[in-house]
């Protein structure tokens, strides 16, 4: 997973790669604050970011430790595999 994330991450254009490595740090720590996040329906621990036309899919395993599940272009998939 974390080899896909990395691929999307190196053909981005630099400006969305600083704004989505902007919010992948805030939610590693666990800093929420200002950040278009819902809880994805059927999951009580599964979230999502908005970051313009992309979604950062991200689960809370603990108060202080997340995963980042997926990072993608919005599209009719983004959300098939949860």
């Amino acid at each position: 997973m974390v080899d896909k994330i990395a691929k999307l991450l190196a053909k981005l254009p630099k400006n969305d790669l600083v704004r989505l490595m902007a919010v992948v740090n805030k939610i590693v720590l666990s800093d929420y604050n200002d950040l278009d996040i819902k809880v994805l329906k059927g999951n009580k621990n599964i979230f999502r970011v908005r970051v313009g036309n992309y979604r950062i899919i991200f689960s809370v395993i603990s108060k202080k430790k997340t995963e980042i599940i997926s990072v993608a272009k919005r599209n009719e998939k983004t959300y098939k595999d949860l």
